[in-house]
């Protein structure tokens, strides 16, 4: 049996980990290193190259710890030994993972998780913006041009004392600005430094809240990760004259399916995959946490049935965002034009066999088809399922982002 020897830079924030054998043959299998645009894993298991990049979170610790078991769980390892330092000189053994201060720099952790977001989006436009609620005090944004990939600034705001801290970083990543603010809204703040018209804003719910996998054991003794993340989709109802009006949501099994082709997902099986669960109808603000309430049953009793499973981690129903969002009026008027808002809930049931698949199908719903997928998905979505629906599926921040531009757009031609 083999030993995995994990060894933490003191200096710096990087992670070597090496495959010892029986004959006290090693080999460095494992890199785990934090750059500006997120958690840099490089595996080279079985002569196979594997580089992936994974979002920062304020766990910065347990996701680590989580890449490393992963990795001695797939190689079967007889045990795992920690060290520290910079050099053999000073390096210590120790009896559990221990991170350099770098791996904890929360405003590094929260610019690199800006700049993820935005490097991943697949939307076409000519500035991207990516901005990350990091904790309940902390956000970050990066702006870049969409054919770049490094920013044009970065940007740092710290709530945590009565007028909040901001910050501005350049291209260079140099602090340009410093200053204490009080800023009402960041999303439109950050809008405001860019002078374009071609901007496109994504947006991470709370990365802290984003919930680690629930691990399941299936009767033939198979062990499974199972989580569900909901997303929604928008409508418009041309009309003021019936204020609670739903609309009736057709061809839903044909929409599961299509969406689990633009976000190649496969249908779930005994080794895993997604079950996706849309509402029946999209609803009025005032009645959207009743249908998520209605959809959350039909989960609990699939996962209930298959796994036996009372325990669920759900993602993208923050209680607090849908209040805001039911704050909003409910029908939207500019002169002879008025709108009622609906909302399409859909809730994604994530297994996988693995935690590394986990995460892959998760960030693939998180970030929603290419631009071309967004295009069918529209489409199909306004021929098939309703014309008051938009094809785009997003997050209550999102819903939130899109509400109050409409808003704003509606003042100001007012």
């Amino acid at each position: 049996m083999s030993i995995l020897e994990v060894y933490s830079l003191q200096n710096k924030p990087i992670i070597s980990c090496s495959l010892i054998d029986d004959n006290g043959n090693e080999k460095e299998i494992l890199i785990i290193s934090l750059e500006d645009n997120g958690i840099h894993v490089y595996k080279n298991i079985e002569e196979k190259d594997n580089h992936y990049i994974l979002p920062p979170i304020p766990q910065i610790d347990l996701l680590i710890k989580e890449v490393i078991d992963e990795v001695a769980e797939e190689l079967n390892v007889k045990s795992i030994v920690f060290k520290f330092g910079n050099n053999e000189e000073d390096e210590e053994q120790t009896d559990k993972l221990v991170l350099s201060e770098e791996w904890y720099d929360a405003e590094k952790l929260a610019l690199a998780a800006s700049k993820h977001t935005a490097l991943l989006s697949d939307i076409d436009s000519k500035i991207i913006i990516g901005i990350v609620k990091f904790s309940s005090f902390l956000y970050a944004a990066t702006i870049l041009r969409k054919e770049d990939t490094f920013p044009l600034m970065q940007i740092v705001l710290k709530t945590d004392s009565e007028i909040p801290l901001l910050k501005i970083y350049n291209e260079m990543g140099q602090l340009v600005e410093e200053r204490r603010e009080k800023i009402d809204n960041f999303e439109n703040y950050v809008r405001s430094l860019i002078n374009s018209d071609e901007v496109a804003i994504v947006y991470k719910e709370s990365l802290e809240e984003i919930p680690s996998p629930i691990e399941v054991t299936t009767n033939k003794g198979d062990k499974l990760y199972v989580g569900v993340i909901f997303k929604y989709f928008i409508g418009f109802l041309p009309s003021s004259t019936i204020k609670d009006r739903e609309i009736s949501i057709h061809n839903r099994k044909k929409l599961a399916k299509m969406l689990r082709a633009l976000l190649y997902l496969d249908k779930m099986g005994k080794n895993g995959g997604t079950e996706i669960i849309i509402g029946r109808k999209g609803v009025p603000l005032t009645k959207l946490k009743e249908q998520i309430n209605l959809i959350k049953n039909r989960v609990e009793n699939i996962l209930h049935k298959l796994y036996n499973l009372n325990e669920i981690n759900y993602y993208g129903i923050n209680e607090s965002v849908i209040d805001e969002l039911i704050k909003y009026d409910e029908e939207l008027s500019d002169g002879d034009l008025s709108l009622g808002i609906r909302v399409l809930p859909v809730a994604f049931i994530v297994t996988a066999s693995n935690k590394q698949e986990f995460d892959n199908q998760m960030n693939r719903i998180l970030n929603g088809p290419t631009s071309d997928g967004y295009d069918i998905l529209d489409e199909y979505v306004r021929r098939n399922v309703s014309s008051y629906f938009i094809g785009y599926l997003m997050s209550l921040e999102e819903a939130l982002i899109i509400y109050g531009d409409i808003i704003n757009e509606m003042n100001n031609n007012g």
